[in-house]
């Protein structure tokens, strides 16, 4: 489940999207969760109204894997397959193929939901959609570099994946998904039907009984921020924001499509900054740089022109740029020092909560014991500046003047030992 944090981080941005088996290792626990929870209401409609059976169990499963921190494996295979089969079907719906490829990349996971979704289509007997989807996973297999440049937008789509939008169109109209999927549903021995009543409490107490849970939330809550710590991307950003003329801090990243970035054609991102307008961004192994935000007008599609380029916004003024080595710098550095351990550990003592933490890399100053990274940390409703060094870290509010909390590098280290451990069980 975990090998090192530094390790996930650094090989998301570059992550190919090779289609493999889906992961054979099964966790600590002995078996799957034996039943699968759902309210009485979408078994006694499922015929008539399928929609409603198939979410319970997707929110079954996001409950389990979200609130109770179970692996996909400690989870009923066939209501996971169910859940994948769902998400292929509602990105398909939504924006494509294309959609789908690009979606499951940002969060590495485009091969287990392939895994899975196969398995619950030929389960279910959705042999035209899983004919569909047979047919992405060989064109990914084969074009790795295509996929991993899918956006499910004008100039983010290959030819190839609109066909099999319409053959999964056909599909669906032969015989729909979410039919077939409740059908499926109904005849499984596992399946737990509670009054609708009782069913949130249910759900809500199996998943508080994983006995893994807090440790494994240590586990997430250090993951996200090393994501945005050592992530190219969200480092890069961060960086640029920051040598803005007005220093800006990143605060979250948007979707992603193709525009027209300084006369190329890049993938861009709708980024949102503490500044009142948005910004669009790009991170590349060269450099990362913001720009500002141009809306265009009209937000729907002309007649001549193609749906997916509707509304696309228009990229303005460079307002912010930074070069890889500097990205790198502070990447390596935030490594070195244990930089997400140590914004986790320092907001607990501080009495803030880390698990919804933003973190935005700001500067490294050069010193004689070792470089200074800055970065800026927002976590319940609070601004702070963290200062991480050789030597530890310590948290700053008031103009990095009052010191709030520090700790020492031998806390970091066992702090990260710990988030690390709770990732292997």
């Amino acid at each position: 489940m975990f090998e090192s944090f530094s390790r996930w981080a650094k090989e998301k941005f570059q992550r190919p999207a090779i289609i493999s088996p889906a992961r054979s290792e099964q966790s600590l626990a002995s078996r799957p969760l034996p039943s699968v929870i759902v309210p009485r209401s979408a078994v006694e409609q499922a015929v008539d109204d399928p929609i409603d059976l198939v979410f319970a169990v997707d929110g079954f499963v996001n409950a389990m894997l979200n609130d109770g921190l179970y692996t996909r494996f400690e989870i009923n295979q066939k209501a996971m397959q169910v859940c994948r089969a769902d998400v292929y079907l509602a990105e398909v719906n939504n924006g494509g193929h294309s959609q789908f490829i690009h979606n499951c990349n940002v969060y590495g996971s485009l091969a287990d939901v392939i895994a899975d979704a196969r398995a619950g289509l030929a389960a279910m007997g959705a042999h035209g959609q899983l004919a569909a989807l047979d047919k992405m996973a060989g064109w990914v297999a084969e074009h790795p570099d295509e996929a991993e440049q899918q956006t499910g937008f004008e100039g983010g789509r290959d030819d190839f994946l609109d066909t099999l939008d319409d053959l999964f169109d056909e599909a669906e109209k032969a015989a729909s998904m979410l039919a077939l999927s409740a059908l499926w549903i109904v005849s499984w021995p596992e399946l737990k039907i509670v009054d609708d009543a009782d069913c949130g409490d249910a759900i809500r107490q199996l998943a508080m009984a994983n006995p893994l849970r807090e440790s494994r939330l240590l586990h997430r809550s250090v993951g996200k921020l090393a994501s945005q710590m050592i992530g190219w991307r969200d480092v890069g950003i961060g960086l640029a924001c920051a040598n803005a003329p007005g220093p800006e801090v990143k605060l979250a990243l948007g979707m992603g499509r193709v525009l027209d970035v300084e006369g190329e054609k890049q993938m861009a991102y709708h980024l949102r900054t503490n500044a009142k307008e948005p910004r669009l961004c790009v991170a590349t192994p060269t450099h990362a740089a913001i720009y500002e935000y141009i809306a265009t007008d009209p937000p729907v599609a002309r007649l001549d022109e193609n749906p997916f380029a509707a509304g696309a916004p228009r990229v303005g003024r460079k307002l912010g740029h930074v070069e890889a080595q500097a990205i790198a710098t502070v990447i390596d550095l935030a490594e070195a020092y244990h930089a997400p351990a140590a914004v986790d550990l320092l907001l607990r003592k501080a009495g803030f909560d880390p698990t919804k933490a933003v973190v935005s890399a700001n500067s490294v100053v050069p010193r004689d014991g070792g470089a200074v990274v800055n970065w800026v940390v927002l976590a319940d409703g609070h601004a702070f500046h963290f200062q991480s060094t050789p030597n530890g870290g310590v948290l700053l509010r008031g103009g990095r003047e009052e010191s709030l909390v520090e700790a020492h590098s031998l806390e970091l280290q066992e702090h990260f030992d710990r988030a690390a451990a709770a990732g292997d069980v």
